[in-house]
């Protein structure tokens, strides 16, 4: 949004990037405007809060379905299934 503050002072103002430019006249402050929306990090900023309602979605979504899973994907434990193996101190048990 580009508006006149004062006597010789537009600020052209981002409202996704925070960002406030200061101009001494409107084209000089709809230049800036323009150079601000070709950086890349501006571009990201529009997209991050373009996706950020589907993120959150997929979060409630997701986070409970992993929690329910966290048993079965854990790793199992570094033992073996034989019972006689695990009775084999040179191996499993040390000294």
């Amino acid at each position: 949004m580009i508006r006149k503050e004062g006597k010789a002072r537009w600020v052209f103002t981002c409202q996704p990037c925070n960002e406030r430019i200061e101009a001494v006249d409107q084209f000089r402050a709809i230049e800036a405007m323009n150079r601000h929306k070709r950086y890349t990090q501006h571009a990201w900023v529009v997209l991050g809060q373009a996706f950020q309602g589907i993120v959150d979605a997929l979060n409630q979504v997701v986070t409970p379905l992993l929690d329910a899973l966290a048993p079965v994907l854990t790793p199992p434990p570094n033992k073996p299934h034989d019972p006689t193996l695990v009775k084999d101190r040179r191996k499993w048990g040390g000294r």
